[in-house]
């Protein structure tokens, strides 16, 4: 996969090399297919409970924002072990790091749906 496409001018080449790059993400890590699952579970959802249409906005912004949290965790992850394939402290809390900035944002998207999908079921 080398996304070096300058010289072509392009847009198709930057949709494609994009495209690779979140394949490779799903097909590779298991926590993209874990959220992708429950994307499509929150979708399913969203459908019985007829969502309005700020609803799914905010749900599909929120489903967004996780799944390219994961695929730029799977990028930090790539680059530093290939940087640096021993053990080192410092790669393994810059990973940490980058991990924790999809575990907060998962956990706000379970926030988001409560207050999307609760009031729904509760009536």
């Amino acid at each position: 996969m080398a996304s070096d496409y300058r010289d072509k001018g392009r847009f198709y080449f930057g949709f494609k090399y994009a495209w690779n790059g979140l394949l490779y993400a799903i097909k590779s890590e298991r926590n993209v297919k874990i959220h992708l699952i429950a994307m499509i579970i929150v979708f399913i959802l969203g459908i019985l409970t007829k969502l309005s249409s700020i609803e799914w906005a905010v749900l599909c912004l929120t489903c967004s924002a996780v799944i390219s949290m994961e695929v730029l965790n799977t990028a930090v992850e790539t680059a530093l072990n290939y940087l640096e394939p021993n053990k080192k402290a410092a790669i393994g809390l810059a990973k940490d790091l980058a991990a924790g900035a999809v575990l907060v944002t998962a956990i706000f998207a379970v926030i988001i749906g409560c207050f999307i999908f609760l009031p729904h079921w509760i009536d």
